[in-house]
Order: C-alpha cells, then sequence, then structure tokens
C-alpha cells in the first residue's frame, strides 16, 4: 500500500472525523487553561497516533502511518474548524 492509498484511506475514516470533531468541540474548555493552538496541536497529534495504535494495518509501517495522518488530520481539522467558525458566526 503505497502513501496515496494511505492518505485516501485516512481521509476518508469516520473514526478520524469523528476524533477530531470531539477535541474542536472540547477545545474552548480547555482553552483558558493552555491556550488555543497548544490544545488543537495536541488533539491533532493524539488522533494521529491514536488509530495506527489501536488499528494497526499489516502493510503499513506504524511511523508512515502516523505521518501520513498527521497531514489528514491538519487538512481535516481546518476545514473543521472553519465550519466551526461560521457556525458560531451565524449563531450569534
Amino acid at each position: 500500500m503505497g502513501p496515496v492509498d494511505i492518505f485516501i484511506t485516512q481521509i476518508g475514516d469516520p473514526l478520524r472525523l469523528i476524533l477530531l470533531a470531539g477535541v474542536i468541540a472540547l477545545q474552548p474548555r480547555l482553552e483558558d487553561r493552555l491556550g488555543r493552538i497548544p490544545t488543537l496541536a495536541a488533539g491533532l497529534v493524539l488522533v494521529a497516533l491514536l488509530i495506527p495504535l489501536l488499528l494497526p494495518n499489516g502493510n503499513v509501517w506504524f511511523l508512515v502511518a502516523a505521518v501520513i495522518g498527521l497531514v489528514t488530520n491538519a487538512i481535516q481539522m481546518g476545514l473543521l474548524l472553519g465550519i466551526w467558525t461560521l457556525v458560531r458566526r451565524f449563531k450569534h
């Protein structure tokens, strides 16, 4: 399985999206203690490392899956933060 196949698999992973949405939803509670950027970065790294540890793929090395997961998470978190910001703006 090549890096592009891994990326496509990870970008469509619903568990990854749910975990990142949870990180974004819980971030305001931790923002006053830790700040916004460190909280989101820690969640991004946690999800990137957690999924390959819990659901290993025998064909892919852990570090390769984790690095591609970081890229995938950054893209997905950017999109989710954009949606979250729009929802909060139109809500108020």
